[in-house]
């Protein structure tokens, strides 16, 4: 479980940094000012359509295990739901801290501060937009599953 989340974390960073050295050679501040009016509501909507996406595939799980059996096939897809929620949350409330610190006026008077503090939100975008293709994953799991 801490080696899945450390590797997502090190790949969202790294394309985050990316992306961000990219916007600073284009000298375009679109993305910062994007998220920083956007980044909390979209991680919001995503936490609430993951939310619903589960319930989906928990009652059709539920559906295959009582006709089937089977219920072991599930319980890593059970897992990772509960922590793509936990994740989500947990970046919410990242998102709602390091948006906090990039508006301060301390950051402007640290050098590479805010590219460090804007790779960080664009990898916490990156992120949940992993978390989203995990939840994809488990509905995949129910399509081929096959008893």
């Amino acid at each position: 479980m801490i080696k899945q989340i450390s590797k997502t974390a090190f790949i969202s960073l790294g394309v985050g940094f990316l992306v961000e050295l990219l916007s600073s050679w284009l000298s375009s501040s679109f993305l910062q000012k994007f998220f920083e009016s956007n980044l909390v509501t979209i991680l919001v909507a995503l936490l609430a359509i993951n939310a619903a996406t589960m319930g989906i595939v928990l009652t059709k799980i539920r559906e295959l295990i009582d006709k089937r059996g089977g219920a072991q096939f599930f319980e890593s897809t059970k897992k990772n739901m509960l922590l793509s929620v936990k994740e989500q949350i947990g970046l919410i409330v990242l998102a709602t801290t390091v948006l906090s610190v990039n508006s301060s006026p301390l950051v402007a008077n640290v050098q590479n501060l805010s590219l460090f503090l804007d790779s960080l939100i664009t990898g916490i975008f990156v992120y949940a937009l992993l978390v989203l293709y995990d939840t994809a994953k488990g509905v995949l799991i129910i399509v081929d599953f096959e008893g």
